[in-house]
């Protein structure tokens, strides 16, 4: 009995690791299409003075270990330029950007989605812009887009 207690725990224990182990590797996937999105969109900010143009490549954070496994969402932090941000107009058009990209790169949604990348949540912090971006690849990043939508 001891023996299959053991194998059981060994089974659940490895497949534990090889099932972190792919969402890490879909994830990064993710974080890479939503970086080159975000960096083709970045002169935006930066001709409108809303963002300092980054000394280096900018970098973003997972926001799922917040929301749960799967979740293709990132966080970019910018330092804030010399304008007043209009938060409204800076998501209309960042959505409507980063889509234009997904069109021009035929970058693939989860089943039909309106938009492959939206914006949901940007704020500023102690001379930081803020700005959340979910990749909608997958049933987990739709659910939570949904869920956002309806704390709004």
């Amino acid at each position: 009995i001891v023996a299959i207690v053991v194998a059981v725990l060994v089974y659940l224990l490895v497949h534990r690791m090889i099932s972190k182990r792919a969402i890490s590797i879909i994830t990064n996937d993710a974080q890479k299409v939503t970086d080159a999105a975000m960096n083709d969109v970045l002169p935006i900010l930066i001709e409108r003075d809303y963002i300092e143009t980054p000394d280096s490549q900018f970098a973003s954070e997972t926001v799922a270990n917040m929301w749960g496994a799967g979740v293709m969402a990132f966080e970019y932090q910018f330092t804030v330029g010399p304008n007043k941000i209009n938060f409204d107009e800076v998501r209309w058009q960042l959505n409507s950007q980063l889509n234009t990209y997904a069109d021009q790169n035929d970058i693939q949604s989860y089943e039909d989605v309106d938009r492959i990348f939206i914006v949901t949540d940007l704020w500023t912090y102690l001379d930081q812009l803020h700005i959340d971006v979910a990749y909608v690849v997958n049933e987990s990043t739709a659910e939570y887009v949904k869920d956002l939508a309806k704390l709004s």
